[in-house]
């Protein structure tokens, strides 16, 4: 006879990202670039250059931007466990560096961050559609971000740094987001 399954959920939180945090952003950032590389429009290489001043001033405008944004997880240790942030370019809202680490995926992180990132922007005065680029390898990424309202814009270009592969626009109108979301 089958047993029920027994959910064991493990906290974590989800805050702004703080200036403080630069060191641990880094590390955070820098292990998702090593984990995921064709997730990103950056690399490993390019990032783990940039001087500590940029880390920084990173840091600072993800805590404080008014038109940018950056959120992290934190499971109950502290330890950073995931991210994501939005900037602002040529007056249009972008999702971007959304990760969360392999052992904490399937956990509704990503989900949280991400819902804690649009709660953020549909606060914003201005109502202009959020962008955002994924590779469409990245299943589990298109999945939530099908799940909270993105579609798919037709647009499609190389990632860059990987010539075959592709990164694909989405787009989301912003809008007041739903307190649940079916998993």
């Amino acid at each position: 006879m089958d047993r029920p399954r027994r959910v064991v959920t493990i906290p974590f939180t989800v805050r702004r990202l703080r200036e403080s945090d630069w060191r641990d952003f880094r590390e955070l950032r820098l292990a998702a670039l090593r984990t995921d590389p064709l997730a990103f429009g950056s690399t490993l290489e390019q990032e783990s250059g940039y001087p500590e001043d940029r880390w920084r001033d990173w840091c600072r405008g993800g805590s404080t931007g008014r038109r940018e944004a950056t959120y992290v997880a934190l499971d109950s240790s502290g330890a950073r466990i995931g991210m994501v942030g939005a900037f602002t370019a040529q007056g249009t809202l972008h999702l971007w560096g959304m990760w969360v680490r392999p052992e904490w995926r399937r956990r509704g992180v990503g989900r949280r961050l991400v819902r804690t990132l649009l709660r953020w922007i549909d606060r914003l005065p201005s109502r202009d559609p959020i962008l955002l680029d994924v590779n469409p390898s990245q299943g589990e990424a298109v999945r939530l971000y099908l799940e909270l309202g993105f579609t798919f814009t037709g647009v499609e270009e190389p990632l860059g740094h990987d010539p075959p592969s592709v990164i694909r626009q989405m787009t989301r109108a912003s809008q007041a987001v739903p307190e649940t979301a079916p998993h």
